[in-house]
This record gives C-alpha cells, sequence and structure tokens, in this order.
C-alpha cells in the first residue's frame, strides 16, 4: 500500500491556464476539461484534478505522461491509468483558495 497526497493554490492553476491556452489541452484529458467546464468558475475543479494526478504519481514514483491519467468522477472519484481503474481509493477536496487530494495505492 502506498499514498500520495498534493495541495496547491488554486490562483496558480488559474493563471498558468489563463496564460497558455494550449496548457489545458497538455494536462488534462477530454473527460476532464468537459467535467470542469461545466462549473460557472472550473479552476477549483482543474485545480483539485490535476492534485490528484499529482497524488497518484507520487505513489507510482514517476510521471508517465499527464494524459495517461483520468481522474473520473462518478458515485466517488477514481483513477483511471493507462484505460484501467486503478485499484486505489482517492479523495478531492478544494475551498476558495487551495485544492487537496490523496491517493491511497491498493497493491
Amino acid at each position: 500500500m502506498k499514498i500520495g497526497i498534493d495541495i496547491l493554490e488554486i490562483r496558480r492553476i488559474r493563471d498558468k491556464l489563463r496564460k497558455n491556452s494550449s496548457l489545458e489541452n497538455k494536462l488534462f484529458t477530454d473527460y476532464e476539461k468537459q467535467y470542469c467546464r461545466k462549473f460557472s468558475d472550473p479552476y477549483p475543479h482543474f485545480a483539485v484534478t490535476f492534485a490528484a494526478k499529482e497524488a497518484f504519481i507520487k505513489c507510482i514514483g514517476k510521471n508517465p505522461g499527464w494524459k495517461k491519467i483520468e481522474i473520473r468522477r462518478e458515485e466517488a472519484p477514481y483513477v483511471v491509468f493507462e484505460g484501467r481503474k486503478v485499484n486505489g481509493s482517492l479523495s478531492l477536496a478544494h475551498s476558495e483558495t487551495s485544492a487537496v487530494a490523496v491517493f491511497l495505492l491498493l497493491e
């Protein structure tokens, strides 16, 4: 079992995505972009999605590529890696200023 956690300031994601329009396509899958963009303020959702990817990366010990990792949200959020659901538990939260994600990888 491994655990990863990540926290970041939402304004950092907001600033970076506004300054570099191609960054959104580099970091997020079509599903993730569609999910985040359905909110009036998508940036907290982009931030917590990015934090979830970082938490997963900390568990596996390497970054295989941002779009190989997808954060899905159905009844509960979960990680899809290279097209397969990962055996683990993902928790997401955000406030007005920060986003945090914790991932527990069950091996």
